[in-house]
């Protein structure tokens, strides 16, 4: 009996795993960065410059520890260096930077600026070794029609260490292509919890800018638990005067309301009712899309999107998308892919047994 008891309990675990590999990021690579990189060990801010001359620094594999690579037993900080041609790039898409796992804290550079950080150097040392790195890359960062390089700085504190494993890319995001507005970017942000926020009236000048989608720990707010706010306007394309639409904000770390104009739309708990939902707990894995009701919307001028996010523990923020607007027809496609009206049990029915 306990070994039944024990396969059952194995056979929920891999259809959990499995179910939430499916609901992954459709990401594509549109540029490998995979092979060898520039390295040197130590620490200088210098070694940031694109011009810096590093033709006599070692060359090792990325991914890999660096212990592999002729550096056993190294702890402490080094860089690498990267120079690339991107070639053709699709348009008015955005772009994401992935490095795999970094052991244990990164800072990432695209020709001299910063894109990107996971954990924090000494001496409030924090390790990020179990993230998977991926940023956000601007569009004025990137050079389509010439070399770019990529300066990465890492500490590792112990064991293994550098750019270890996992995807090394630049790729795109196939969910953004069911986007009609794309509203990934730069949003305002601010720490703390006040309904005046959700006001359009309401003066965000002086609030910070940060990526969307993306941890806000990668955004410098590294012990952040609790209540947040996102604000973003934005007008609506010539194409988009007439017809239903919703709004797709991606994955959220962990519980959302989300206001359009100062209007409350909706918030994770919404979505209870859809497959990939059915647990308390599970909201950080739950891809948000709200239809906007008729009159919230202001076809032709400013609108202003707010987002309340709370963060139980560990990361948090509006962390993976697509984020943006979407067509009725595009968003019937998004549902077939992600989302499902069947229960939990008719799901590892249907998925593994039938």
């Amino acid at each position: 009996m306990k070994t039944k008891h024990y396969r059952y309990f194995a056979f929920i675990v891999l259809a959990l795993i499995f179910s939430i590999q499916a609901n992954a990021d459709n990401l594509r690579k549109i540029v490998s960065l995979s092979g060898y990189w520039k390295f040197s060990i130590g620490d200088d801010i210098s070694w940031v410059n694109p011009s810096y001359d590093d033709s006599g620094w070692d060359q090792i594999a990325v991914p890999g520890q660096w212990e592999n690579e002729g550096y056993k037993d190294y702890n402490g900080y080094a860089w690498y260096r990267k120079t690339f041609k991107p070639g053709d790039i699709p348009a008015n898409t955005t772009l994401y930077l992935m490095l795999g796992r970094i052991d244990d804290v990164d800072e990432v550079y695209l020709n001299g600026k910063l894109i990107g950080k996971s954990g924090k150097f000494p001496p409030n040392f924090e390790s990020a070794y179990n993230r998977t790195r991926k940023y956000i890359i601007p569009f004025e960062s990137l050079k389509e029609d010439a070399e770019n390089v990529i300066a990465v700085r890492v500490y590792d504190s112990y064991l293994e260490g550098g750019i270890v494993e996992g995807p090394t890319g630049i790729y795109i995001d196939e969910d953004n292509k069911l986007l009609n507005l794309d509203l990934s970017g730069k949003w305002k942000f601010h720490t703390g919890n006040n309904k005046d926020w959700k006001s359009p009236e309401f003066n965000d000048e002086d609030w910070t800018l940060i990526n969307v989608p993306d941890y806000w720990e990668n955004e410098g707010y590294e012990d952040l638990d609790g209540y947040a706010w996102y604000r973003v306007k934005f007008k609506l394309p010539g194409n988009l005067s007439a017809g239903d639409l919703y709004l797709a904000l991606g994955k959220i770390d962990d519980v959302d309301d989300v206001y359009l104009n100062g209007e409350f739309v909706g918030n994770v708990y919404d979505m209870r009712r859809n497959f990939e939902y059915n647990w308390n707990g599970w909201e950080c894995n739950v891809r948000r899309i709200y239809k906007i009701k008729d009159g919230l919307l202001k076809r032709n001028g400013m609108n202003t999107l707010a987002v309340r996010v709370h963060d139980d523990q560990g990361l948090g923020g509006i962390y993976e998308g697509p984020i943006g607007i979407m067509s009725a027809e595009n968003y019937r496609e998004y549902r077939d892919e992600y989302h499902s009206d069947q229960s939990f049990w008719d799901y590892l029915y249907n998925k593994f047994i039938r």
